[in-house]
C-alpha cells in the first residue's frame, strides 16, 4: 500500500474513533441517543465493527454511568446479535433494517427497564424516542462513514509510486503510433505509384531482345543494316506492336512487316514468347500492387480503431469522489462490496462504470442488485456488461455496467432455400455490443447450394468479429474486403447489407454492398431506400456510403435479400413490397416477415427459383 493511501486510512480511522466516543458524550437526560444508531450503521461493514466498538467502548468508559454502560453494551450485543440474523436470512443487511433492529431492541430495552424500575416521568417517551431516532442516525451515520473513506487527500500530498491508469502521456503515445501507422500506409501506397509502369515502356528493351537474338546470328544482318537502317527498326516495332494486340499469329505472318527477312518467323514466335514473359510478370505484378494497397487499407483501419479507442471515452473528473461513494454505499445496503471503482463518459455523454465487486457476507447475490444500486447511485438507467456474472459471489470479479439504452429491438426472419437446393446461400447475424449499438447483417451468397452458404457465412462472420473488435462499420466493410481479395485466385462475391441502430437515439444507418433495397415501416407508410455498388470479394471496392434515417417506436426495419424482389414478376418490385408491407397488420416481426414471404410466393406460383429471406425488426421503448 502506499503512503498516501496508509496516510489516508489512519486519518480516517482516528477521525471514526474520535467521533464515536464524541456521541457517547450526547446525553438527554440520562439517554444516549446516538449510540444505537451509530453501532448499527457500522456493524453493517466488517472492517468497522472493530473500530466503532472501540470508540464506543472508550467514550461510555469516560462519560458514561457504570449502570448506563452496561445498559448500551447490552443494546449494541442484542442489536449485533439481531443484525446477524437478518444477514444469515438474507445474505445482505442495509443500513434502514439495520436501524430498525436497532430501534426495536433499544426501545424494548428501555422501555422493560422503566416498566420494572420506574424512573423520570419521561422515560418511556425518551426511551421510546430513542428508538426512532436510531433509523435515521443509522442511515445518516452510514453513508457520512462511506463517505469519509472515499475522500481524497490534497493535491499537494503525492506519491511518485501512484500512477494513473490513463494518463494524458499515454493517450499523445497511442495518437503517435496511429499517425505512425497512418504514414506507413501512405507510404505504401506512394511507392506503387512510383512503381506503376506501362507496357509500353517495354517495347525497346523487347526489340533489343529479338533484334539481338535473330539479327546478330543472321549472315546478311550487315546488308539488312546498309540497305534497310532505320526502316528495319520501324519494321520490327510494328511487328511488336501487333503482337501486343494479341492478334493471329498467321495474321501476322502474312503481312511481313520485314519483307525479305528468311528469320522472320523465328522473329514472330521469339516476340509472342517474351510478350507472354512480360505479361506473366504483370499480372503477377498487379496482383502484388493489389495486395500491397489490401494492407494499407489495413494499416488505416488499424490508425482510425486507435483514433477511436483514443477519444470514446474519457474518465469522469468532476464529482468523482462524490459519486464513488455513492457507489459503494448504495452497493453495500445490497450486501455487496466494490473496490477500484472507475467511471468513464463516452462523446456521447453515457457513462459506464468498471468495478471489482464480491458479495459482503457470502453466497450467492444476483447481478441485477448491484446494477439497481448503481441505478440508485447515478440518478441514470444501468445495465451490466455481456460477460458479468448472473450471481456475485466472495470471489471478486470485474463487472462493467453501461448506461442503458431507451429502445429495444426485436427480430423475426423466414427463409426458403430454392427449389432441387440442400441449403440456403443466404446468411444473416444479428447482435449488439454494450455501447447502445444494435447491427443487423444480411448476405446473398454467389449462386446456391453450400459454395453460396459459406461464402455468405464468411462475410457475416468477419464483419461480426471486426465490428465487436472495435472496427466501425465501414472500416470493418472494408477490412471483410481485404480478407476475401487475399484469399487467393478464386474470386469471392457476396452481397453486404448492414444495418445499425443507436439504441440511445434511434438513428439507423444502413451500408450495401450489391444488396437489396430495405424496406421501413412507419405505421401505415413504407419507405424503401436503396444504394448501388460491387458485391463483397470485388478487387475493387469503393467505400460505400451509408444511407441515414431515424427509428421510432413502433417502426419496422425489413431487410431483404435479392431473390425475394427479383421473383415478385411486377414491373415496379419494389412498390410492389412496400404495398405488402404496407397491408400487414401485426407487431410480431416473426409474424410480419413469415407473412412477407409467403405473399411473394404467392407472385412465384410457390416456387423459389433463388434462395429467398426476409428479416424483420421491431423497435419498442424499454
Amino acid at each position: 500500500m502506499n503512503k498516501k493511501a496508509v496516510l489516508q486510512k489512519t486519518l480516517v480511522w482516528v477521525v471514526q474513533e474520535l467521533i464515536c466516543m464524541a456521541s457517547c458524550a450526547v446525553a438527554v437526560m440520562g439517554y444516549h441517543l446516538l449510540i444505537p444508531g451509530m453501532f448499527a450503521s457500522q456493524y453493517t461493514t466488517k472492517d468497522r465493527r472493530r473500530i466503532v466498538g472501540i470508540g464506543l467502548l472508550l467514550g461510555l468508559f469516560f462519560f458514561a454511568p457504570a449502570v448506563t454502560a452496561v445498559k448500551y453494551i447490552i443494546i449494541m450485543v442484542a442489536t449485533a446479535i439481531g443484525i446477524r440474523f437478518y444477514i444469515w436470512a438474507n445474505r445482505s443487511c442495509s443500513s434502514f433494517v439495520a436501524g430498525i433492529i436497532a430501534a426495536l431492541v433499544s426501545a424494548v430495552i428501555n422501555c422493560s427497564g422503566e416498566l420494572f424500575v420506574p424512573g423520570e416521568k419521561y422515560g418511556l417517551v425518551l426511551g421510546t424516542c430513542e428508538g426512532i431516532l436510531s433509523v435515521g442516525i443509522t442511515v445518516v451515520m452510514a453513508y457520512i462513514w462511506n463517505r469519509m473513506e472515499h475522500m481524497k487527500l490534497p493535491d499537494w500530498w503525492e506519491d511518485e509510486t501512484v500512477t494513473p491508469r490513463k494518463s494524458k502521456e499515454d493517450d499523445e503515445k497511442i495518437q503517435n503510433f496511429a499517425t505512425a501507422v497512418s504514414g506507413l500506409s501512405d507510404a505504401i501506397g506512394h511507392w506503387n505509384q512510383m512503381q506503376t509502369t506501362d507496357m509500353t515502356e517495354n517495347m525497346g528493351a523487347l526489340e533489343q531482345e529479338i533484334m539481338g537474338n535473330m539479327c546478330a546470328s543472321c549472315e546478311g544482318n550487315m546488308i539488312c543494316l546498309t540497305k534497310f537502317g532505320a526502316q528495319r527498326t520501324v519494321s520490327i516495332q510494328k511487328m511488336l506492336r501487333a503482337v501486343m494486340e494479341h492478334r493471329q499469329r498467321s495474321d501476322i505472318l502474312k503481312q511481313e512487316y520485314v519483307a525479305g527477312c528468311p528469320k522472320y518467323p523465328g522473329m514472330v514466335d521469339e516476340a509472342i514468347q517474351a510478350f507472354g514473359r512480360i505479361e506473366l510478370n504483370r499480372s503477377w505484378y498487379n496482383r502484388l500492387v493489389e495486395n500491397r494497397m489490401v494492407i494499407a487499407q489495413q494499416l488505416d483501419a488499424m490508425s482510425e480503431l486507435l483514433t477511436d479507442w483514443n477519444k470514446e471515452e474519457k474518465p469522469v473528473i468532476k464529482k468523482a469522489s462524490v459519486l464513488i461513494s455513492k457507489i459503494a454505499f448504495e452497493a453495500k445496503e445490497k450486501g455487496l462490496l466494490v473496490d477500484d471503482v472507475q467511471l468513464f463518459e463516452n462523446t456521447r455523454g453515457k457513462r459506464s462504470v468498471r468495478a471489482v465487486v464480491c458479495s459482503k457476507w457470502g453466497g450467492g447475490i444476483p447481478s441485477e442488485r448491484y446494477a439497481r444500486a448503481l441505478e440508485k447511485a447515478l440518478h441514470r438507467p444501468m445495465t451490466l456488461g455481456r460477460n458479468a456474472r448472473a450471481i456475485i459471489t466472495r470471489e471478486p470479479t470485474e463487472i462493467l455496467a453501461y448506461e442503458d439504452t431507451v429502445y429495444h429491438m426485436l427480430s423475426g426472419m423466414a427463409t426458403r432455400k430454392k427449389d432441387y437446393s440442400a441449403v440456403s446461400g443466404d446468411s444473416y447475424g444479428v447482435f449488439d455490443n454494450d455501447k447502445g449499438k444494435y447491427y443487423v447483417c444480411l448476405s446473398d451468397g454467389m449462386g446456391s447450394g453450400e459454395r453460396a452458404r459459406r461464402e455468405s457465412e464468411l462475410v457475416v462472420e468477419l464483419l461480426q468479429k471486426l465490428i465487436e473488435g472495435g472496427f466501425s462499420p465501414a472500416t470493418a466493410i472494408q477490412m471483410m474486403n481485404s480478407a476475401m481479395v487475399l484469399q487467393g485466385d478464386k474470386d469471392t462475391f457476396s452481397t453486404l447489407d448492414l444495418s445499425e441502430v443507436d439504441l440511445y437515439s434511434g438513428d439507423l444507418s444502413i451500408t450495401k454492398v450489391g444488396a437489396a433495397p430495405t424496406f421501413i415501416k412507419r405505421g401505415e407508410k413504407v419507405e424503401c431506400l436503396s444504394a448501388p455498388s460491387l458485391p463483397a470479394g470485388s478487387r475493387i471496392l469503393e467505400p460505400a456510403q451509408p444511407l441515414h434515417t431515424t427509428l421510432g417506436k413502433g417502426d419496422f426495419l425489413v431487410m431483404v435479400t435479392d431473390g425475394v424482389l427479383e421473383y415478385l414478376h411486377v414491373k415496379e418490385p419494389e412498390e410492389k413490397m412496400c404495398e405488402i408491407i404496407a397491408s400487414i397488420r401485426t407487431d410480431n416481426a416473426t409474424a410480419m416477415a413469415t407473412t412477407i414471404l409467403n405473399r411473394v410466393l404467392l407472385f412465384a406460383g410457390n416456387h423459389a427459383m433463388d434462395d429467398m429471406t426476409v428479416l424483420a425488426l421491431g423497435m419498442w421503448e424499454k
